[in-house]
């Protein structure tokens, strides 16, 4: 019975902080092989590093910036629009 306020606690907080994560939208898709299968990856940013381009890209790559060469294809060169203000994961 303790229990019970702890856990009615929790979920209140849980669901307190549901909306604070933003849904990014893709911006383009691009093609990379995985496991010799082709898998179309949403694409949620473009970036210009030491003139390597870079995409922030989802599943399978968990949202890391990655760079072009890793894609066979991308729908990203026939858009114009470069992102650079997301956040970077820190090292």
């Amino acid at each position: 019975m303790k229990k019970l306020p702890i856990i009615v606690i929790c979920v209140a907080l849980l669901a307190g902080c549901a909306g604070i994560m933003e849904k990014q939208e893709p911006i383009c898709e691009g093609v990379a092989m995985f496991g010799g299968q082709d898998t179309t990856v949403q694409i949620y940013g473009v970036r210009k590093v030491a003139n390597q381009t870079q995409y922030r890209a989802g599943y399978p790559f968990n949202w890391q910036w990655v760079s072009k060469n890793n894609f066979s294809s991308t729908t990203c060169d026939k858009k114009p629009e470069v992102r650079n203000d997301l956040p970077t994961k820190s090292a």
